[in-house]
């Protein structure tokens, strides 16, 4: 029952470009330019901005992060197992071939993980929207 539940949340928003079969940059570029050309053509001014978030992807705060999924009502199994496993993150660093000591990891959420656009990506495009 759980998978069926937890399934309907592993879809990612609609205007994420990244992390899809056939999508990226050259997509969000293209749609940028075709909007950007539409409202200039008409005679409006446009203005833009931009947000590098791929830094943002360390810094996402594991408690904070699940309290946002908790409230999207994603499924308590779900978040059962991603808090375990994110519970049990550990880190090395390596440096001129010598390794450090392990350590505990407690925030950030894996760039270009599999869950991370589920995770992340769609929580930060809708918190964006939402403004």
């Amino acid at each position: 029952m759980c998978v069926r539940e937890v399934s309907a949340f592993l879809t990612s928003h609609h205007l994420e470009c990244g992390f899809k079969k056939n999508m990226g940059c050259p997509n969000a570029l293209f749609t940028l330019q075709q909007v950007t050309d539409y409202y200039v053509q008409r005679g409006s001014t446009v203005y833009m901005s931009s947000l590098d978030a791929s830094k943002a992807f360390d810094r996402v705060d594991h408690t904070k992060l699940f309290d946002k999924l908790l409230a999207r009502s994603v499924p308590i199994c779900f978040l059962r197992v991603i808090g375990d496993w994110y519970s049990k993150l550990q880190s090395v660093v390596r440096w001129n071939g010598v390794f450090s000591l392990s350590y505990t990891v407690v925030c950030g959420v894996r760039q270009g993980g599999v869950l991370s656009p589920f995770l992340y990506v769609d929580q930060l495009i809708s918190t964006r929207l939402r403004r």
